[in-house]
């Protein structure tokens, strides 16, 4: 009697996930395609034979979305793996509507299998079923609103986790190496393998990383794969998608940009201390640690953490440590406590805090880190803190001697902050212009600056950098486009500097002719 009341419980959680996540679903069909509209079209585009490095050039992107005959899409395919394309190839031969609908039925699909596998694992209480969907409301209902791959992600590290566990070391691979092709971050598994001193597992995971990639390398080409590490991985990894800082991210990354907001060297070192201080935390935490779920919790979150943006989306990710801390049949206070510190990490809507000054514009930051606190602050007693502290001081300084961080150097300024997605310029009636890139399609804007002359013979792009007269006039890995002296004094150009790759602003230089 008492067997088959638990597994009605079982069966009508799962109902009202599914209910709760159907009716996402079906709200999802009249929504923007949004996320998954990138996931689409790069694979179209290599459907159809041309796909190349142009994917992650914004403008090209979505004026070929454009040609095809989609109307108000804004898309970016960066930061995505070329073999996202790879991925995302059968759902090409439907329509973008339907490929939607099919993904995320799909994507329920799997959640709630891997939903049902921990808890069947772990023996959870099932009455927690029902308190999922309702703590991470928001990143569940943005994950099928805007077609993200965050439940598939959950599923295959859930899924990878689980076969971890049972040592079925080639299951394990199989799932975290798609997790690592896809969205690159789940890497840190790695680490979680090294400190765990599991090297057979290493091996397998490493191997099956390798067979996917040269997959990759084989049908994608290795000129978008190269250009992608070379071009599109650091600007990311600086936390550049589209702009600079985005305050909406609430990133460790973006929380110290905001605290040092012209004061690169401070930015660099208090950053590069958080993420040496996350690294020792892993190597102690990993080693001594029992719980097998609360370690790999732990690097979930350690993977957030680092990110330089976040989203709600992500947040699902966040289902790993709450399960650590339900795990036990007792209800009480401290777990009602964590539950809400869950409720909120997932649905603050940070927006609303942008008006108040640092910390207080960062709460999920501040209650991710809270987080974070709770689940290792019985470890901290095992870390030996005198030479934890020794070694970070050491290494800043060798890291302030050999890679102090440098500002770029070009006197340049920006004549098109209004717009995200900028492209092109003109001139029209003697006036320049630039032209600008939204869900509307192709735009432009006035400068209102007066251009008397312009002169495209005496200045080139070489290497990537501005040569006028054959002197050098930029400097940076930024990427620039149709540079022109305006009034014999001036340069124009377009560069992508401190925003995400092929998001352009016009720029300007003056120049000083002897």
């Amino acid at each position: 009697m008492k067997r088959s009341m638990i597994i009605s419980i079982e069966s009508i959680g799962c109902l009202f996930i599914t209910i709760i996540c159907s009716i996402f679903m079906i709200s999802a069909i009249s929504f923007e395609p949004h996320d998954f509209a990138n996931y689409y079209f790069g694979s179209t585009f290599f459907r159809e034979g041309h796909l190349s490095s142009d994917i992650y050039f914004p403008h090209i992107f979505n004026l070929n979305i454009a040609a095809a005959g989609y109307k108000n899409i804004f898309v970016s395919y960066a930061p995505n793996t070329p073999f996202l394309s790879l991925f995302f190839f059968p759902f090409t031969y439907v329509s973008l509507a339907t490929a939607k609908i099919i993904f995320n039925s799909i994507s329920l699909l799997l959640f709630l299998f891997s939903i049902r596998n921990l808890f069947k694992v772990y023996q959870f209480r099932a009455v927690y079923l029902f308190v999922i969907p309702i703590v991470f409301l928001i990143p569940i209902r943005n994950s099928f609103l805007f077609g993200q791959v965050y439940l598939l992600l959950f599923f295959l590290l859930s899924e990878g986790f689980l076969a971890y566990k049972k040592e079925a070391y080639m299951k394990m691979s199989v799932f975290w190496g798609i997790a690592i092709l896809l969205k690159v971050f789940p890497i840190v598994l790695f680490g979680f393998l090294i400190f765990k001193k599991n090297f057979k597992a290493l091996i397998y995971l490493s191997v099956v990383c390798l067979i996917l990639f040269g997959m990759s390398l084989l049908i994608n080409g290795i000129d978008i794969w190269e250009f992608y590490f070379r071009s599109v991985l650091p600007k990311s990894g600086n936390g550049e998608i589209t702009s600079e800082f985005v305050q909406n991210y609430q990133s460790m990354f973006m929380f110290l940009k905001a605290l040092f907001p012209s004061n690169i060297v401070l930015f660099s070192m208090t950053l590069f201390s958080f993420k040496l201080m996350l690294l020792i935390l892993s190597f102690f935490v990993t080693k001594n640690e029992t719980s097998s779920i609360k370690v790999f919790s732990f690097w979930i979150l350690i993977s957030i953490l680092l990110s330089p943006y976040g989203s709600t989306y992500i947040s699902v990710l966040l289902i790993f440590p709450f399960l650590f801390f339900i795990k036990d049949n007792t209800f009480n206070f401290g777990k009602l406590a964590i539950i809400i510190l869950f409720f909120l990490i997932s649905n603050i809507p940070t927006h609303y805090f942008s008006q108040f000054s640092i910390p207080f514009s960062f709460p999920r930051l501040l209650l991710l880190l809270l987080l974070f606190f709770l689940l290792i602050k019985n470890n901290l007693i095992q870390i030996p803190w005198k030479k934890s502290s020794l070694f970070i001081v050491l290494v800043m300084f060798a890291y302030f001697l050999i890679l102090k961080p440098k500002e770029n150097s070009n006197n340049s300024k920006s004549l098109s902050d209004k717009h995200i997605l900028n492209y092109d310029y003109t001139i029209k009636n003697d006036i320049l212009h630039y032209i600008y890139w939204n869900a509307n399609g192709k735009n432009i804007q006035s400068t209102g600056i007066q251009i008397k002359t312009i002169d495209t013979t005496q200045v080139s792009i070489v290497n990537n950098q501005v040569f006028y007269n054959n002197k050098q006039l930029t400097s940076g890995k930024d990427n620039k486009l149709k540079p022109a002296i305006v009034n014999d004094n001036t340069l124009l150009y377009l560069t992508d500097i401190k925003k995400g790759i092929g998001f352009y602003n016009l720029h300007k230089i003056s120049l000083n002719k002897e």
